[in-house]
């Protein structure tokens, strides 16, 4: 076995020269015969584009057409390996003619080649499509009114105010599907650093629903451009006040009174701005009849003068909180009374074992009360010998009242 291995080793490497020589001559000579036979072959030209031709048939009957498929074609070849291997998307034309269009929108796709000696010496075995399909609709014309959209930021204490337009309406010349898309029609003006009444032709755009611009190769305006003028307005910040209200129904009191804004932005002319210092609705705040957490709602267009508007919401919401009150009567003794300045050699007795206290406020506050809580006294300043009737004076916490006077009857002797 030995023996063998090494006799095929030995033919292997003898004349290794010789032996590459005649694998490379064999290549040549089958190069040779394959150029000299030139055999027939078969590739795929991918993505040829498609060209749209005689498009007037549709244009002169005042429509426009949009490809839905069919922008491009695969095709597949055979001939002669030494012409089909060297042929790319160039040298071929894929064209639908419009006067072809058929019912259901569907062209019929032409390929040729640009070479027509090139065109005789293969064939097209087949394309990935045959037809492109098209959508056709009318073109119409609408008129829309323009608004004004301002772009940038006024100088520092100024605003943009009134405007006027060189044209109010515009129209639009566009496919039906285009036109019924457009939700608004805008002239952008940009204000930006403006401190004076200024004038500018403004770029006319459109927008859909969703504030999208709408762009279309079949769309036209018949103005591109609008002239707006705008007024500059000088703008001021004034506080909105009111005078404190502590009264509310009968047996309710007010908690909090908050308003949705503290100051409200004002624009018009120098003069009549600083003639506003601030903005009183004391007059809207009647709670008189709140008996539950209240909302009003104020308008201040109705508060400044003519010639000034608001920036913004003219409407503020007032929250008015209340609480109802309750009440609590509490006895205490006449013997806990604190007694003040008793005059020196007299004892005092009480008639009455108990005096009541009636209080009334929030409560949360009146829970926490009691008699052990409650400090109660009397003054018997300058009070001689006998019966005498004396006010007690009881030491009550914040939002807490007495709602009658109390007074207790002692002896002196």
């Amino acid at each position: 076995m030995k023996k063998a291995m090494t006799k095929l080793k030995a033919s292997l490497t003898n004349n290794i020269g010789l032996k590459i020589i005649a694998v490379a001559v064999a290549a040549i000579v089958w190069l040779a015969v394959v150029n000299i036979s030139d055999p027939e072959k078969t590739v795929v030209i991918y993505n040829v584009p498609v060209t749209v031709t005689n498009e007037e048939s549709i244009t002169d009957l005042g429509m426009v057409y949009s490809v839905e498929s069919g922008k491009t074609v695969d095709i597949t070849i055979s001939g002669k390996r030494s012409i089909v291997s060297n042929l790319t998307v160039d040298d071929f034309k894929a064209t639908a003619s419009l006067k072809e269009l058929s019912k259901v929108n569907s062209v019929p796709i032409d390929i040729t080649t640009m070479n027509k000696s090139i065109g005789r010496k293969i064939t097209i075995v087949k394309q990935s499509i045959q037809s492109m399909i098209v959508a056709v609709e009318d073109i119409d014309k609408q008129k829309f009114n323009i608004e004004v959209e301002f772009t940038g930021k006024a100088a520092d204490g100024y605003i943009a105010g009134n405007y006027s337009l060189s044209d109010s309406t515009v129209d639009v010349k566009a496919p039906v599907s285009v036109l019924d898309r457009i939700a608004r029609v805008v002239a952008v003006c940009d204000i930006s650093g403006k401190k004076a009444d200024f004038s500018q032709n403004a770029k006319i755009t459109l927008y859909d629903k969703r504030g999208e611009e709408i762009k279309s190769k079949d769309l036209t305006l018949s103005r591109k451009k609008v002239g707006v003028s705008v007024n500059i307005l000088q703008e001021k910040e004034v506080p909105i006040v009111f005078e404190p209200v502590n009264k509310a129904a009968d047996g309710y009191e007010i908690s909090d009174i908050s308003l949705s804004s503290d100051t409200v932005k004002l624009s018009g002319a120098e003069d009549l701005l600083a003639e506003i210092e601030k903005i009183d609705i004391t007059s809207d705040m009647d709670v008189s009849n709140i008996t539950k957490n209240t909302t009003i709602n104020i308008d201040l267009t109705e508060k400044i003068p003519q010639g000034v508007q608001i920036n913004g919401d003219g409407k503020i919401e007032v929250t008015v909180k209340v609480y109802k009150l309750v009440t609590k009567t509490l006895k205490i003794k006449t013997a806990d009374l604190d007694v003040e300045n008793l005059k020196a050699g007299l004892e005092i007795t009480f008639p009455s074992e108990y005096v009541e206290i009636t209080l009334r406020g929030e409560k949360n506050i009146i829970d926490d009360i009691s008699k052990d809580t409650l400090k109660a006294s009397i003054d018997l300043k300058g009070a001689e010998k006998g019966t005498v009737t004396v006010p007690v004076s009881v030491k009550i916490p914040d939002g807490v009242e007495l709602l009658d006077e109390i007074t207790v009857k002692v002896k002196l002797k």
